[in-house]
Formats: structure tokens, C-alpha cells, sequence
């Protein structure tokens, strides 16, 4: 059944299922192909409203813990796929006004996003997620007798997503921490990115029909429409909270861990941030294949306007002929890719400002032409940019590790024998990519070591932008690309951030959850007495 007309924008925040304009404010997003805003104003939530939507939040995980069982809740997911795909129409073209994104790209994340919302359904519908493990009780064991002791994780309560701009289906509303974190069973409440708000309220609205219709709570999910740090202050700070996601910015991710880990009790903070994801060519694959390789750097790095925090923004390429051949190649194919939008003004000017502060720095040189679309065409237009150096000179200019979050990428010249130390020196990153063939097996073993110490994702000759949903990826890293290096915002195992280990000593049999009673009802993987099965424990 096809619904994409059945709603039209309101503009009121969303705690349940109650539209409320506490504020007089209002804000609106912008097309970014035009720089001319919307139509819809959005209601500016107060920090009252932030701390309204964590209560009725609270309430609702203290009823839902106890009633929702993961069958329900795999329901309730698949449901709220099924309405995203039935307002598919509607929501793509809200999304593109917002984002000048595109059509394509557009209906690709909404089929993403719904895949993550069934992928979490199917993960409940096997169970195993609660991780059980079971040591059973062992009177003669010594030195002291072992009691009988069982462990499964809980849901950890009430969790704030703070979504960005980039991918306003994917990692938005109904994104990937959303669909986790009320997989694992917590209430949500979103702080929508202000430059896409009719998009956030068009897939709030859609996880509101889901919920209605398989009788969840009404505080499951809460939308707040804000561009204040009062609200997002107010927000990580309610009481109700247990944890908070995050996409974007280090500075804002960083501020938001800094606040949450301030609190009189601290609470975990899930920030995935910047990367610049270096990529290292050989000069056996610039022999094989730089065409190849040119070509598909620059795919991915003008994609999505240069956009994605995946995209590569170091390259690191043979200090001779080669590697100057391969840069002007790069810079070539980059130069011709049409010019794309940045998704909102303040990543527009950030970029143009960040790209010449670049270029003013000693032993930086331009490989694309400065042309008349570097700002001065209608909307957020930015061309793509290639800048040279070489390592003494990065090595030596802390300003070249930064991320340059848009179509731009820096190439580093750099005798191959001395990328490993380079790569040993970087800072966190989600991913780096080694380009090597077989000939080079040494050297490409020695950097993959190294660089395995920095980042989340080793990519073995393709491109990081692109990120699997599926159960081995891992979409996270050491700092600053992540606050929390142990865990991925992506993929089933996502779900572990808004979990919690439970043990339960000598607790009766017929009074334990059912996921570590004897029989083993649900038929789970379980750990028991370190081995895994699916057996009943049998004493």
C-alpha cells in the first residue's frame, strides 16, 4: 500500500506522539542547490521540551523493559521499515530539497535504512544477542565453592541520538543508531540536524505509525527540532539519559563527550567523528594499474560532494616519476567530476575557508585549478581540490592531518620505504586503504601492521567510502575518529552500545530471564561452562 500523501509537515517538535511548540522560535532548512529557504518553519524546542522528552522517555523504558519482548520489538522494526518504503515518494523529495543529494542516492539510503531496521528485527528474531553465558554451580570446586552464576545483557534505558548532515536516512531519524538502540530496547530521543528538518519529522513520523501500529509505547521515540547548544545541553544532561550517539563534527562530538562525562553520573558517549582515512599506493600497483587506481580515488572522493566521513583525504604516493604522474592523473579526473552542493551554508564556508587557509601553507601546492565555481555560483556549489606535499613537510604541518570535510584530498610524496614510520604516526582514523601487489608483500604486511594500531577498517585495494551492513563491519576507530574505539556504529554489533552485563548468582531456576534458564526455551547460542551450544544445561 502506498501512503507517501497521506501527511504534510507540521514543524512542531515530536515527545511521543504529541506535536508540542513550547518556543516562539522557529528556524527553516535550505535548498542547497539555490541557498534559498524552505517553506516549512520548524519549531525551535526549548531545553524544557529536551528535559519533557527524556521524562516521558524514562517512564516509557521502565514499563517497556518488562513488557517489550525482541519478538515485539522485531515487529515494531519491520513495520517502521515498511511505512519508510510505503512514504518512500514523499520522503525522498523532502530529502532532496534539503540535501541536493539527489534522487538516486536518495532512494539507495532509504533502502539502506531499511535494511538496517530488518537486519535488528532478524537479530532478534534469533536472540543469541543477549550474549548468555553460564557457569553453573560447583559445591567441591576449590579453593572456596563456586556458586552458581549466569550472565546476559539488558537494555542500558533511555538513549539521545544526535544526528548529521551527511546521510539524513541512514544515520538520521530512522538511521542506524536509532534502529540499535531500540532493537536493544531503549526509548529514543533525536535531536535532528536543523539543516534537514522536514526530513527528520517525515521518518519520525513514519517509526510513529510503526509504533502505533504494533502497540509500542508512545515515548519509544521523541524527535527534538533544535539548532541551540542550550537544548542539546539540556538534552545530554537529563537525568533520564543513560547514553548518547553521535555523527559529525570532532568539535561538537567532543563537547558532547565532555558534558555527558561531567555529569554527577557520567554516562557513555557513542561519537563517531573525524577521519581523514589515508590511503597508500606501492609502486608495484602504480606499475599495474594507476589508471585504475586514479580513477576510482576519484569516485571516491568527490562522491556525496566529498561528504562522507569514509572519504579519502590523504593519499600517500611514490616520491618519483610514478607518483607525479599518478598526483596529475588524480587531479585531472577530480577536476572534471561535476561540481556538487555542500549540504548546508556552514559547511560551505568552513570548507572554502579551511581549503585557503591550506593553500597558504609553506610547501602546498595546487593540482586543480582554481576555477569560477569555488563559491561564487548560486547555492553551496564546491568543485572538487587536489593539493600536493611532501612527508617532510606534512609531518612537519600538524594543519595537513585535519580533515577537510568535502570534496578535497591531499597527496603526500613519500619514498615508499618510509610510509610504515609515516603510518605509524597518524591519529585515529575509520579506515586506511593499502594499494600493493603480490611483488610487495613484505612492504604491505609491514603497513597493514602499522596502520592497524590507527583505524577501525583496513581496505585492501578499493576505496573506504562505502560502508557493508553486516555483521564483521566495524565503523569506528581510536580517537578522534571515535570515543569509543571498542564499538561500531554500523552493522548488527551495534546494537552492544546500549547493552549491559547482568549476572544472576544462585538465582532460582523458574525465576531467571529465559534466556539463561536451564531448558534454554528460546534455543539461543549460549556460553556455558565456556563452550558454546544451544544444548540445555544439564547438571
Amino acid at each position: 500500500m502506498t501512503v507517501a500523501n497521506e501527511f504534510e509537515l507540521t514543524g512542531a517538535n515530536r515527545i511521543g506522539r504529541h506535536e508540542s511548540r513550547a518556543g516562539g522560535h522557529s528556524f527553516t532548512s535550505q535548498n542547497p542547490r539555490t541557498g534559498q529557504p524552505g517553506a516549512v518553519p520548524f519549531a525551535e524546542a526549548t531545553p524544557a521540551e529536551a528535559a519533557a522528552a527524556a521524562a516521558l522517555a524514562g517512564e516509557t523504558f521502565r514499563q517497556w523493559r518488562s513488557t517489550s519482548q525482541p519478538e515485539a520489538r522485531a515487529r515494531f522494526l519491520r513495520s517502521a521499515a515498511t511505512r519508510l518504503r510505503d512514504w518512500r515518494d514523499r520522503i525522498v523529495a523532502i530529502a532532496d530539497d534539503e540535501t541536493g543529494l539527489g534522487a538516486a542516492r536518495l532512494n539507495g539510503e532509504l533502502d539502506r535504512t531499511c535494511v538496517q531496521l530488518e537486519s535488528f528485527a532478524d537479530l532478534l528474531d534469533e536472540g543469541s544477542y543477549v550474549d548468555a553465558i553460564i557457569s553453573v554451580a560447583d559445591p567441591q570446586a576449590r579453593p572456596v565453592a563456586r556458586p552458581d552464576v549466569r550472565r546476559m545483557l539488558v537494555p542500558i534505558g533511555p538513549v539521545a541520538v544526535f544526528t548529521p548532515s551527511n546521510f539524513p536516512l541512514a544515520f538520521g531519524v530512522a538511521g542506524g543508531d536509532t534502529a540499535s538502540a531500540l532493537a536493544a530496547g531503549c526509548p529514543v530521543i533525536v535531536k535532528g540536524h536543523p539543516a534537514h528538518g522536514g526530513t527528520s519529522e517525515a521518518c519520525a513520523r513514519a517509526i510513529e505509525a510503526a509504533a502505533a501500529e504494533t502497540s509500542m509505547p508512545a515515548g519509544v521515540l521523541s524527535l527534538l527540532q533544535a539548532r541551540s547548544v542550550e537544548t542539546a545541553q539540556a538534552l545530554v544532561a537529563a537525568p533520564e539519559l543513560e547514553a548518547v550517539a553521535f555523527t559529525g563534527s570532532e568539535t561538537a562530538g567532543r563537547a558532547i563527550h565532555d558534558l555527558a562525562a561531567a555529569r554527577r553520573r557520567p554516562i557513555p558517549v557513542y561519537a563517531e567523528m573525524g577521519s581523514v582515512n589515508p590511503v597508500f599506493i606501492g609502486s608495484g600497483a602504480l606499475a599495474a594499474r594507476a589508471a585504475e587506481i586514479a580513477e576510482g580515488l576519484a569516485g571516491s572522493i568527490t562522491t556525496g560532494t566529498g561528504q562522507f566521513c569514509t572519504k579519502p583525504g590523504l593519499v600517500f604516493v611514490p616520491d618519483d616519476d610514478a607518483g607525479r604522474a599518478f598526483e596529475r592523473d588524480l587531479a585531472d579526473r577530480v577536476a572534471a567530476r561535476p561540481v556538487g552542493v555542500m549540504l548546508y551554508a556552514g559547511l560551505h564556508t568552513t570548507l572554502a575557508e579551511r581549503v585557503d587557509r591550506t593553500m597558504k601553507l609553506p610547501g602546498v601546492e595546487r593540482l586543480t585549478p582554481r576555477t569560477l565555481d569555488d563559491g561564487s555560483g548560486p547555492g553551496f556549489a564546491r568543485p572538487g581540490v587536489v593539493v600536493a606535499t611532501d612527508a617532510a613537510t606534512f609531518l612537519a604541518t600538524p594543519a595537513l592531518s585535519e580533515e577537510h570535510f568535502g570534496p578535497v584530498s591531499i597527496v603526500v610524496r613519500c619514498p615508499t620505504g618510509e610510509m610504515v614510520d609515516l603510518a605509524s604516526r597518524l591519529h585515529g582514523n575509520l579506515t586506511a586503504t593499502i594499494h600493493a601487489e603480490s611483488s610487495e608483500h613484505a612492504w604491505a604486511a609491514a603497513l597493514a601492521d602499522a596502520v592497524v594500531e590507527h583505524v577501525g577498517r583496513v581496505v585492501w585495494n578499493g576505496y573506504p567510502t562505502g560502508v557493508a551492513v553486516t555483521w564483521g563491519m566495524c565503523h569506528g576507530g581510536p580517537y578522534p575518529a571515535s570515543t569509543a574505539p571498542a564499538h561500531t556504529s554500523v552493522g548488527v554489533t551495534a546494537i552492544r552500545r546500549f547493552l549491559r552485563p547482568v549476572a544472576f548468582q544462585n538465582t532460582p531456576d523458574n525465576l531467571l530471564p529465559e534466556a539463561l534458564r536451564d531448558v534454554n526455551p528460546l534455543g539461543i547460542q549460549r556460553l556455558v561452562e565456556g563452550v558454546w551450544t544451544r544444548e540445555p544445561v544439564r547438571r
